[in-house]
């Protein structure tokens, strides 16, 4: 009894950390992009945002995602054997709603004390969950697949055929790629700090020199 428990906890940890890394492999490089492009968060808020969705993620936030979608999957009886169309809908629906209720108290957490800077993140991210919510159900079932938790339909036949070790380099080039596109999202990003702080001495530049006049 006691050794079927420890496999049972070691099971849902590895489970866990699997949809944890599924999640931040989609979230992370779009997020950075959309905060930094899209809303005008400086490079640091983002930078911070990002940390702590990943460290929440980790902590327990992935597996409320999971488990949150399974509930709602059963809910509107949808499983691996309903139509692919029909899964990404209500995959992007279900990542709607969660991001809805959870962005406002995640920004603020982050950081964010402007109103706008709130209201625009969560409504980015809703509007990113409506559209990505997909991608993220789909990275979360093969990366299950992959590391061998769960068997999915919905990957290739081509990747399920591969040998295990194979199948974890593929989990393992994936994430660090992920990894590699948000530290270059914020190399390539100009960050609104420096743009103002440039700015501003452009202004006492023109002004000095005004004033010697």
């Amino acid at each position: 009894m006691k050794k079927e428990m420890i496999q049972k906890i070691k099971d849902g940890l590895k489970t866990s950390f699997v949809d944890s890394t599924a999640v931040n492999a989609v979230c992370n490089p779009i997020f950075a992009g959309l905060e930094t492009v899209v809303i005008g968060m400086s490079d640091d808020l983002s930078l911070s945002a990002r940390l702590l969705g990943t460290g929440l993620t980790y902590a327990g936030l992935g597996t409320l995602i999971s488990k949150g979608r399974d509930a709602y999957r059963k809910l509107v009886k949808v499983n691996e054997n309903t139509r692919e169309g029909i899964q990404q809908l209500h995959d992007s629906i279900y990542m709607g709603l969660f991001c809805l209720g959870f962005d406002p108290l995640f920004y603020y957490a982050a950081g964010a004390r402007d109103i706008e800077d709130i209201v625009g993140g969560t409504i980015t991210g809703t509007l990113f969950g409506l559209t990505s919510g997909g991608l993220i159900g789909y990275a979360m079932d093969t990366f299950k697949d992959l590391t061998g938790i769960k068997e999915s339909s919905r990957i290739p036949l081509s990747i399920k055929n591969l040998s295990p070790k194979m199948k974890l380099g593929l989990v393992t080039a994936i994430t660090t790629a992920t990894i590699a596109i948000n530290a270059g999202i914020y190399e390539l990003t100009p960050d609104k700090k420096e743009e103002n702080s440039s700015e501003k001495q452009n202004t006492e530049k023109v002004v000095n020199y005004s004033s010697t006049q």
